[in-house]
Formats: C-alpha cells, sequence, structure tokens
C-alpha cells in the first residue's frame, strides 16, 4: 500500500527548521563567549600536548633503559658482577621506564655474588619501593630479601616478608613457605613452622620435608606430655 506523502502548512513552511535554530544559537553564544572558547581549546590542545609529550617522554627512556639492561645482563651472565653493578645502577636511573624494576632485582643478585649481604640487604629494600603491590615482581622481592634477612640470622623480619611473599600468587610461594617454616624452626616457634611445612606439603605432596614434620610433631608431643 502505498504511503501518504506528509504535506507542511504555509505556516510550516515559514519557521526556521532546528538545524537552522541550533546553528544561530552555537553562533550567538560563541560571539559572546568568545574569550571562553578560546581558553578552552588552548587548554584542551595544551593537554593533548603533555600527554603526548610525556608519552615520547616515556618511550624513549624505555629504548634507552633497553639498550642499557642488555648490556648489564650480559655483564651478569659472563659472571663479571662487579662490572654488571654500575651498569645495573645506570639503568636505574631510567625510573619511568619497565626496565628499572628489574635492574633492581638485579642489583640485589649482583651484590649477592660479590658477597656483599649488607649492599644487596639495601638494595632488596628499595625494590620494594619500586615493585607494584601483588605483583611477581613484588614476591620476588619480598621473597629475596626474606632470604637475606635469614642469612643474616634476623629470622623474625624474615618471616614476615616470607609471609608477605606467601600471600602472593606466584611461583615463589611454594618456596617462601618453606622459609617460613625454616625461620620459625630456627627460632623454636615449633607451632608455626609445623603449620606452615603443612601448609607447603600440601602444594607439595611426596616432599622429603614430610619426614622434617614427622619430627617436629613428635617433638612437640613430647613436649606436651612432659608438661
Amino acid at each position: 500500500m502505498a504511503t501518504a506523502s506528509r504535506r507542511f502548512s504555509r505556516k510550516q513552511l515559514r519557521q526556521p527548521d532546528w538545524f537552522q535554530g541550533a546553528s544561530e544559537n552555537a553562533l550567538e553564544y560563541f560571539e559572546s563567549h568568545k574569550t571562553l572558547v578560546f581558553s578552552a581549546a588552548a587548554a584542551i590542545v595544551a593537554i593533548i600536548a603533555i600527554v603526548w609529550g610525556w608519552q615520547g617522554f616515556k618511550a624513549r627512556q624505555d629504548v634507552a633503559a633497553s639498550h642499557e639492561f642488555t648490556r648489564a645482563v650480559a655483564l651478569y651472565q659472563s659472571e663479571k658482577y662487579r662490572d654488571a653493578i654500575p651498569a645495573f645502577e645506570t639503568v636505574q636511573s631510567f625510573r619511568w621506564s619497565r626496565y628499572s624494576v628489574l635492574a633492581h632485582l638485579y642489583l640485589v643478585h649482583s651484590y649477592l655474588a660479590t658477597k656483599e649481604i649488607d649492599k644487596a640487604m639495601s638494595a632488596a629494600q628499595r625494590s620494594l619501593t619500586a615493585t607494584r603491590p601483588n605483583t611477581l615482581y613484588r614476591q620476588i622481592a619480598l621473597f629475596t630479601l626474606a632470604g637475606i634477612e635469614e642469612q643474616k640470622n634476623q629470622c623474625q623480619t624474615a618471616i614476615e616478608h616470607y609471609n608477605e611473599a606467601q600471600k602472593i600468587a606466584g611461583a615463589l610461594q611454594s618456596n617462601a613457605a618453606l622459609g617460613k617454616a625454616r625461620c620459625a624452626e630456627q627460632l623454636g616457634d615449633t607451632k608455626t613452622a609445623i603449620v606452615t611445612y603443612k601448609e607447603y606439603l600440601k602444594e607439595n605432596p611426596g616432599s622429603p620435608f614430610a619426614i622434617k614434620l614427622s619430627e617436629l610433631e613428635a617433638k612437640g608431643s613430647q613436649g606436651a606430655a612432659a608438661k
């Protein structure tokens, strides 16, 4: 069926359409607020320029850091640890680069390789500030710091860092639990050691640490019987 064409009255034809009205209103607003419009446009252009410049700056930092990081890792892999240390420190100076975080972690292990434990601990503590919460890098930093503290017989602090590392879902969860159990045992905290060894064995059934758990449980039972 053919659709009847819409007819407009003369009055309707004489009325301006919505586009014409909107255009005239916009032009009128522009004329009366010209300074404000130009200021807003300038602000938008400035913001775009800042964002663009920042992205360019970060990209240049990444490129420069990449070259330095490649050189530093080559020295590290060649076991030239003393030469690798200043190279990784240079990478750290590119603080907005993604390579900076890795440089922090490699620097810790470079100091460990040269047996400079105090410097390794200081570098490990700084690495915590360079890593984001709940990331694998944070877990590595916590686990490494805890390991150094354990070497220095600072087991109470080591347990805290092992515990934080264990809470992060990542490859070192089980190892962090094992470190915490080991330190608890060293401090004579048999109860915490037993609980943590059980957590470790839950994820690693058949581990020889089951023997260690049995020994601790027997020791705990003997202590309870003596009381």
